[in-house]
């Protein structure tokens, strides 16, 4: 493209560590989050988890408090695909930069923070940054090595419109997320009162026979749901994953999701990584239980999909797409009973 030029991250930005906060000051309530990797989506993107984030109560030097809009990137595989997401901080006053992530301060006229964003969680940086990772069972990378990513990038100015029309329709789509959680709020308050509560249209006039309406059946879940596992092709070998266009669902991809139904994956891999993993396609409308990390977590995929590490079910005959909804309201607390069954 005309006016776009190689160079490096290094080049454009620097990046810096953070604190290294001691334990003994952390606690499960207070003022001022903790960040770790746990708080990206895999995709990029800010991610908050009420309930899970610890915070610190102790001192430390007041660089490592994050302002509006700074930007940062996991700089430890926390959870799978996780290395090299990005995000931008939501507000001020509220959150510490902790060592397992770098902050990253773009080089005046030089690059755009926005666009910046952007290009880190572009498949083509995220490849190049786990490659060059270190660590066997946990990958983790440094500055060092996130300055060698090689990069295409235009002047600033084209940067920050760039950026400025991704942004624009990242807000739409957030906008759209949030009607779309309320109508699905609604939608499961009536799937509750009807088969739950069973106070469905006309019940006053319909029989219960041993805790149901007549004519219904009690029946375990492996009669309603067909269920198999997932798998996943080698992270290490970049064409399984560089320009794939087939969605590969993950445990991140369920929890970090707005609302029930997922349309897209954080990762896609290419048919031939597909063909090189023990994996299976699963349809639309399946049902995908989290089996490992945050167990029991629930998301239904509008395309067909493959993913890891999941226990994926689908209705069969004699239970509808209708019944894969009801599944996920029924287990609305799944955690719970799921955590109960796991193992490990």
């Amino acid at each position: 493209m005309i006016g776009w030029h190689e160079t490096t991250i290094g080049e454009l930005a620097r990046v810096e560590h953070g604190f290294a906060f001691k334990g003994e000051y952390f606690s499960d309530a207070g003022e001022l989050i903790v960040l770790t990797p746990g708080n990206f989506h895999e995709a990029g993107g800010f991610r908050a988890r009420p309930g899970n984030d610890r915070f610190y109560l102790g001192k430390f030097p007041e660089r490592y408090l994050l302002k509006r809009n700074d930007l940062i990137v996991a700089m430890t595989e926390q959870g799978e695909g996780l290395l090299g997401s990005a995000a931008l901080i939501p507000e001020s006053e509220r959150y510490l930069h902790n060592q397992r992530l770098g902050l990253v301060h773009p080089k005046k006229n030089l690059a755009d923070k926005t666009f910046l964003y952007y290009l880190f969680n572009t498949s083509y940086v995220r490849q190049q940054i786990r490659n060059t990772s270190a660590g066997a069972k946990i990958r983790h990378t440094s500055p060092e090595r996130i300055y060698r990513t090689s990069v295409r990038v235009p002047a600033p100015k084209t940067q920050a419109k760039i950026a400025a029309v991704l942004s624009a329709y990242d807000e739409l789509i957030e906008n759209n997320r949030r009607r779309i959680a309320l109508l699905e709020k609604l939608a499961e308050e009536i799937y509750r009162e009807w088969f739950i509560r069973l106070r469905f249209p006309g019940h006053e006039k319909v029989k219960i026979v041993k805790g149901v309406p007549e004519g219904w059946d009690q029946v375990k879940l492996e009669k309603a749901f067909q269920f198999t596992g997932g798998g996943t092709p080698s992270k290490e070998i970049g064409r399984y994953w560089i320009g794939g266009d087939l969605n590969w669902f993950t445990p991140s991809d369920i929890t970090g999701a707005a609302g029930i139904f997922l349309d897209r994956s954080g990762d896609q891999c290419t048919e031939e990584g597909f063909n090189n993993s023990s994996a299976r396609m699963f349809p639309a409308y399946s049902v995908m239980l989290t089996s490992r990390a945050t167990i029991g977590a629930i998301g239904i995929n509008t395309t067909p999909a493959a993913g890891l590490p999941c226990r994926w079910s689908r209705p069969t005959r004699k239970c509808t797409a209708c019944c894969a909804m009801g599944f996920r309201w029924t287990l609305m607390t799944p955690t719970d009973a799921a955590s109960r069954n796991g193992c490990g």
